[in-house]
């Protein structure tokens, strides 16, 4: 994933299993086959867009995504004086095995006027652990991108095989990301667990679990592939459990 600035994520999020969170981009389930950009890479294969460590993508900010849904989901929970919290949970994903440089990208719909004292999540290993996770050898943390914001989600809010138009809703979307380079001694597939914690004002309320528009989405951009979208997990929002 490109530095297009830096800083992503508002919402207590919750990232289980998510390879896609922090350096997945699979396509297929385990061993069923090439991943999504392996078989991106396959299909352009002698043509000029070819995926490279170092060079910086010419063709700009993608227009749309390569979007699959993913079990688990995200769940906002209100925590009192106008406290929340947003949690993500992604089943299990094949690791993506291209060598590239990859923007680690997550698209949370927080309410309009949200605030926090920290825009950054660093994931865990899982929800039992208080283990960082960590890729390439670096701690994986995800901070809200909001340059990202301004120049990707005028191209991508409202555009079809893009994001939900939110502006009717009173929820925004915000970017969150890291950057990581392929890694060939990491395993087959990744997990990941998150939270994160936002104020927004009185009389928000937690999206509808009944629309469709509302979910967030984990990317996975290689920016050196330029002619390829972005590959996208979708995960749909959930009602709060009463127990």
């Amino acid at each position: 994933m490109m530095n297009i600035g830096r800083a992503i994520l508002i919402g207590a999020v919750l990232l289980a299993a998510l390879p896609a969170f922090a350096f997945d981009g699979a396509f297929a389930a385990q061993g069923s086959g090439p991943t999504y950009y392996e078989a991106a890479i396959q299909e352009q294969a002698g043509s000029t867009a070819i995926v490279t460590q170092d060079g910086a993508a010419s063709g700009g900010l993608p227009t749309s995504l390569f979007v699959v849904d993913a079990e688990g989901g995200v769940i906002y929970r209100e925590l009192g004086d106008g406290a929340w919290e947003a949690s993500i949970e992604v089943a299990e994903r094949t690791h993506e095995r291209v060598d590239a440089v990859y923007d680690l990208v997550l698209a949370l719909p927080l309410p309009l006027g949200s605030k926090s004292d920290a825009w950054q999540i660093v994931p865990k290993v899982s929800g039992a652990s208080s283990a960082s996770l960590v890729y390439g050898g670096e701690t994986i943390v995800l901070k809200r991108n909001v340059p990202l914001e301004n120049a990707w989600l005028p191209l991508l809010a409202g555009a079809p095989n893009g994001l939900p138009d939110l502006s009717q809703k009173g929820y925004a979307w915000t970017f969150w990301d890291a950057i990581v380079r392929y890694d060939t001694n990491a395993g087959a597939t990744v997990q990941a667990y998150g939270t994160f914690r936002y104020d927004a004002d009185a009389g928000v309320v937690a999206p509808d679990p009944e629309n469709p528009d509302n979910a967030a989405y984990v990317i996975t951009w290689i920016p050196t592939l330029e002619d390829v979208p972005p590959f996208a997990i979708r995960l749909d929002v959930g009602a709060e459990s009463q127990e």
